[in-house]
């Protein structure tokens, strides 16, 4: 009887163990460093007066021989130990079988993560082989900028008035609301392709729009889609041309006479068109009023599996075909020292020590949050800076461009305070943990790394590089990815699709 008692509680003590599902909070958390309960009162092969103790003398004695003294013999030592490892075997086998289990669901959410998705770019690619994803996101982003800062009597028209459609021309000017800035939060492709009229992709951008309404400033969140057309036969430009906007033809960045004509050379904007705005569809509108305090940090998105790209092994080796010197570590050190003048240029308000890491679509918007910072008087506070993880999720090469998109984790000291010192964002108590997408671009053929403090053209100190990104020493434009890995886009973890 005794035997039978120390197998049933040899397998009432185990249970846990075979029964836990590792991974869903099946661990050995209860229990102290040496296997016994935590609650229990005495060690395994200790003497106690307790009457729940082993070796105990009891009136209702568990089957003793012999004299029937209750003592905790030899044998049944023996027998414990026996049946110990039985049940050991049992267990073992029981979490091999889960843990191959678990490997294999995770593999298979893996694949399912990973499979190749749709390539919206190859429809247009097949008539404009010069069709630039990468380019094209960043030409899109700029032109929803300047859309939005064309809007009302004050509106900034130059530059943007021959990439939207005559009816939405006529939209912007006869809005009665006048927006001061625009802040892209995500932007994603909802369809694209080619027709008998041409190439079409439509756009999906999440922002804060800040408004001027009455006077006041207000922001507002949008969900906006933006369809984007080219007539049949259109040919991408050079990059340089294309995100200059102006004039299609001559360049100039002039607003358009009231007939739709370039003031300079004269040329209609709708018959030397390119990619312009056709449609643009209100998802979503939220009048979130002026800027309020928001204490504490937010990541939503962290928790998140990362979004790798279904071709990205084959991705990396051809990049390493076409540039033999590329080095996986030498980007990872570039990018992360962008990453870290970034953060320390913003809470610096310093433009000058942004401007030489941006592309001008993205440099733009930094810009103008830089501006509302100041205009709010917030004195942002990043420190400590920690990036724990590197992770490389997307490939991309094109006539134009190679990119790379790689999701970085971050903990860092991140924090605002307002004119009185008082905490405004953020919180300065605890560290923020987060995750954001990057996106670098260099353009194809350019081979090797610089060191990221210095002038890629040139190798002079940074310092003299002015607000269009050109070199002061060399007279470069290093922003363009002519050289090195520029920063092209950020995307929230919560917003990227991949």
């Amino acid at each position: 009887m005794r035997r039978l008692a120390l197998i049933l509680f040899a397998l009432a003590a185990l249970a846990p163990a075979l029964f836990a599902d590792f991974g869903d909070g099946g661990d050995y958390s209860g229990g102290s460093s040496d296997g016994s309960s935590s609650s229990s009162s005495s060690d395994w092969g200790s003497s106690s007066s307790s009457s729940s103790d082993w070796g105990s003398s009891s009136s209702s004695d568990y089957g003793s021989s012999g004299g029937g003294s209750g003592e905790f013999t030899s044998e049944d030592a023996i027998w414990l130990g026996i049946t110990v490892v039985v049940i050991l075997v049992i267990c073992g086998g029981s979490i091999i079988s889960q843990s191959i289990s678990a490997r294999v669901r995770y593999k298979a959410a893996q694949a399912e993560q990973a499979a190749p998705a749709p390539d919206w770019a190859e429809p247009i690619r097949a008539t404009d082989p010069n069709f630039s994803r990468v380019l094209f996101m960043d030409f899109a982003n700029l032109v929803f900028v300047k859309y939005h800062e064309a809007r009302g009597k004050q509106g900034k028209r130059e530059m943007i008035l021959p990439y939207l459609g005559k009816s939405l021309r006529q939209t912007v000017m006869n809005d009665s609301t006048s927006v001061d800035g625009v802040v892209v939060g995500g932007r994603a492709v909802k369809g694209a392709g080619y027709d008998s009229g041409g190439a079409f992709v439509t756009v999906i951008f999440r922002a804060n729009v800040f408004e001027i309404v009455g006077g006041a400033r207000t922001r507002t969140f949008v969900e906006q889609a933006l369809t984007f057309a080219a007539p049949p036969n259109y040919q991408t430009p050079a990059p340089d041309k294309l995100m200059a906007l102006g004039c299609p033809k001559c360049g100039s960045p002039e607003e358009l006479a009231l007939d739709g004509r370039c003031k300079s050379c004269g040329a209609s904007a709708d018959a030397e068109k390119g990619w312009q705005v056709i449609a643009a569809a209100q998802i979503k509108r939220e009048v979130k009023g002026p800027e309020q305090r928001r204490i504490g940090h937010f990541n939503r998105g962290l928790d998140k599996p990362t979004i790798f790209d279904g071709n990205l092994g084959a991705a990396l080796r051809e990049l390493h075909a076409r540039d033999t010197a590329f080095s996986l570590e030498a980007f990872r050190r570039r990018a992360e020292h962008i990453f870290r003048e970034l953060q320390e240029g913003w809470a610096a308000r310093d433009v000058a020590r942004l401007r030489p890491h941006l592309t001008d679509g993205l440099f733009n918007s930094v810009r103008f949050a830089l501006t509302r910072n100041d205009d709010l008087r917030l004195q942002y506070v990043c420190a400590d800076i920690n990036i724990y993880k590197f992770e490389v999720a997307r490939i991309e090469h094109d006539a134009f461009y190679d990119a790379i998109t790689v999701r970085m984790f971050c903990t860092m000291v991140d924090y605002a305070l307002d004119a009185q010192g008082e905490l405004f964002k953020g919180d300065n108590k605890s560290k923020r943990d987060y995750s954001e997408y990057w996106t670098f671009l260099r353009r194809s053929g350019v081979s090797g790394s610089h060191d990221a403090g210095k002038c890629p053209s040139c190798g002079a100190p940074l310092d003299k590089i002015n607000m269009a990104g050109v070199c002061g020493y060399c007279n470069a434009k290093i922003v363009s990815g002519n050289f090195d890995w520029v920063l092209a886009q950020i995307d929230q973890d919560e917003e990227f699709r991949g």
